[in-house]
């Protein structure tokens, strides 16, 4: 299929003043395009904004590592990567409790020994600084240095200053510059600025304003991309402004080399020594008085030549991605595609206060030529990567996402990942996201704190096949899928007091249990945390329930918990269902033994249900119960074994009926339509199995 974007969208150019304008064409391919959902996750929740980058580098050395960073919807900075060779994923919390904004993301900075460098911020908070970490070895995210934190505005000479914000990180290394590194950020005046470290990080100079847009009265804060070659070049673009504030809102390009900035033709602009540039002195890519425009991301071709992306807004509505490069001496640009609007779920009754918030459109660093983009197919955003031959005259387009239901935004293209790599983009999978903070500081009208963003990373590897036969490595797949769908898509309805939530929390645990994977870890203490307005000012008689106050995870901390579980009998379970019957009586004894006062009940009680289920396995009775009830019990078998309550003998029975349950659901390929509460009793249930399989 073969789509002219023309001659409808050429009425929006009139009135601007800008470079050569046309537009392109394009050819869907064919391809083996899936749902997000069916992409692997590097997490099941983080979050990104798209002015710090690097966000993801491939590494090689001893391990061959895509590295990526993120800020979950607790506040926490991760560090993450996928191992090409084990496809093990792990990831390290290094900074707790930061801010819920998707401004603060991690840059990655990786030196000649594979020590990651790693640069982070908060957002339009006065008095904080940069942060930098490092990994303490090569290759390896368990351990970092201490926190650096970097106070680079220069608070001598601007000492007046209105503003003093550090924020977004970009650093970059150039090699003919012994090394240095170039952290830029938005910082005095809510310009541009940079710091130099001559040190691998350890110190660096007092910051410096790079650039200064034209101001009359307002202040404004211009928008800058970055991108060096690592070698002795650095790029950059810069915006009037943010395109919700200004009336007008071009682009501009200038770069750096030894020491001075210049014009794409290499006409010089002015020494280090003399800066800030200003507006005038830069090259304009983009400029309108109708028109606004945001940069999405900077690259360079292989003559060292610049090449840019970015979103025109015609209208609030109309997002047009263009793609820049400067040629014969010229900037030519070629719109590309109309997107769609903006993806955040405007409130109701409520004006969207991001309305020019693109999928966005991001450049193959490795292959410039290529291109990664979110656009709205069908009310959701896919992801896509668009090549052209002809500095974008004309594109090929392969979908890699198709027929998602969720939304897929900010795709960020892998630096260092080579053409024959296979993960070259990570995007962000949108279950929720309305705002891009929680607390807002005076940055918009605060949300809810269940209604804050709710986003998962993907990458562009397939999730591995899930397979029935009962052995270890595909059971603990079958939790991971479990685990991922229950923490990409949490269910509010459930209060934290609830005993299926206590059960959720349990599941969870014991699958951090078996793996160490600290992101199930970090997720339950981030639970325990955090309490939900919700579970704050619920009833306090809640807790005098029997369910919740043995499957919750806070019985354990609380005195006046324990001293309730002193009174339980057999018999405060019985009137239940015999599978949450049976399942209450093992997790007392599992958990509460030492509170209980007559332990021996629970036991007798316990042993005669289970053997009693144990006879009706393979039966037809036993088939015709209840999926929930089934996974109950086998949870309850299977706990039994563990502990030694029952007889090992049993064991075959116990994994041949999870087996069961297993390869149904598997045959069915409806794995993500299963509902929570029986997603909640397959973790629990799954997890006290692979127990058993070792």
């Amino acid at each position: 299929m073969k789509f002219f974007f023309g001659l409808v969208f050429s009425v929006f150019l009139l009135g601007a003043n800008v470079n050569a304008q046309e537009q392109s064409e394009h050819t869907i391919l064919q391809s083996d395009a899936t749902s997000s959902e069916n992409y692997q996750s590097m997490t099941f929740n983080g979050v990104w904004s798209w002015f710090s980058d690097p966000r993801a580098v491939y590494f090689e050395g001893k391990h061959k590592r895509t590295y990526a960073g993120w800020i979950d919807n607790y506040g926490d900075v991760h560090i993450g990567f996928y191992d090409h060779e084990t496809k093990q994923i792990a990831s390290k919390v290094i900074y707790d409790n930061l801010e819920i904004d998707d401004h603060d993301n991690p840059t990655i900075l990786v030196d000649d020994e594979g020590r990651l460098l790693v640069f982070f911020n908060t957002h339009l908070q006065e008095a904080r600084p940069l942060y930098m970490r490092t990994s303490t070895q090569p290759e390896d995210i368990s351990e970092w240095s201490p926190v650096q934190e970097l106070f680079l505005n220069d608070t001598t000479k601007y000492r007046n200053a209105s503003v003093l914000h550090h924020t977004y990180t970009n650093p970059v290394r150039l090699s003919q510059e012994d090394g240095n590194i170039y952290l830029f950020w938005r910082g005095t005046f809510l310009k541009p600025s940079y710091a130099v470290s001559s040190d691998n990080g350890k110190t660096w100079s007092k910051g410096k304003i790079l650039f200064m847009p034209d101001e009359t009265t307002n202040q404004k804060a211009p928008y800058t991309k970055v991108y060096s070659d690592g070698v002795s070049k650095i790029h950059f673009t810069f915006t009037d402004g943010h395109p919700t504030k200004e009336a007008k809102n071009g682009l501009y390009y200038m770069y750096y080399e030894n020491g001075a900035f210049y014009k794409a033709n290499g006409q010089k602009i002015k020494e280090v020594s003399q800066l800030p540039v200003l507006q005038s002195e830069l090259d304009v890519i983009f400029e309108s008085d109708t028109v606004k425009s945001w940069n999405w991301d900077i690259a360079q071709d292989a003559d060292g030549h610049p090449i840019v992306t970015y979103a025109k807004f015609p209208d609030e509505d109309t997002h047009i991605y263009a793609y820049a490069t400067f040629t014969n001496n010229q900037w030519k640009s070629y719109d590309i595609i109309n997107a769609g609007g903006w993806f955040p779920k405007t409130r109701k009754n409520t004006q969207e206060p991001e309305p020019h918030y693109a999928g966005g459109i991001v450049i193959d660093h490795e292959t410039p030529n290529t291109v990664y983009l979110s656009v709205k197919r069908d009310s959701v955003f896919e992801i896509e990567q668009w090549t052209t031959n002809n500095r974008g005259k004309s594109w090929k387009v392969q979908q890699i996402t198709k027929n998602s239901t969720k939304d897929n935004v900010r795709p960020f293209a892998v630096r260092g990942a080579q053409k024959d790599n296979p993960l070259q983009v990570l995007w962000l999978q949108n279950t929720n996201y309305i705002y891009y903070a929680h607390d807002t500081r005076g940055k918009g009208i605060p949300i809810d704190f269940k209604d804050r963003y709710q986003t998962a990373v993907k990458f562009n590897l397939k999730k591995p096949v899930l397979q029935a036969q009962l052995t270890k490595a595909n059971v603990i797949q079958f939790l991971r899928e479990i685990a991922a769908q229950l923490l990409e898509n949490p269910d509010h309805t459930l209060a934290q007091n609830d005993w299926l939530f206590g059960m959720q929390f349990a599941g969870i645990e014991a699958l951090y249990q078996i793996t160490q994977e600290e992101r199930y870890q970090n997720e339950l203490l981030n639970i325990q945390q955090y309490q939900t307005e919700e579970s704050e000012d619920e009833d306090a008689e809640a807790s005098t329930e029997k369910l919740p106050l043995i499957w919750s995870y806070a019985t354990a901390d609380d005195r006046n918990s324990l001293q309730k579980i002193e009174e339980l009998t057999p018999d405060s379970f019985r009137y239940y269902r015999v599978g949450l019957e049976c399942a209450s009586l093992v997790r007392v004894l599992e958990n509460y033994k030492e509170y209980v006062l007559d332990i021996t009940k629970f036991q007798t009680a316990y042993t005669k249900i289970a053997n009693a289920i144990i006879d009706e396995l393979g039966t037809n009775a036993f088939t015709q119960r209840f999926t929930a009830q089934k996974l109950l019990l086998i949870y309850s078998l299977a706990s039994g074994i563990d502990a030694a309550l029952l007889d090992a003998k049993h064991t075959e029975k116990v994994l041949n009926a999870w087996k069961v349950i297993q390869t149904t659901i598997l045959s069915k390929g409806e794995f993500d339509q299963l509902p929570t509460e029986i997603k909640i009793r397959l973790l629990l249930a799954g997890t006290t199995i692979y127990r058993l399989l070792e």
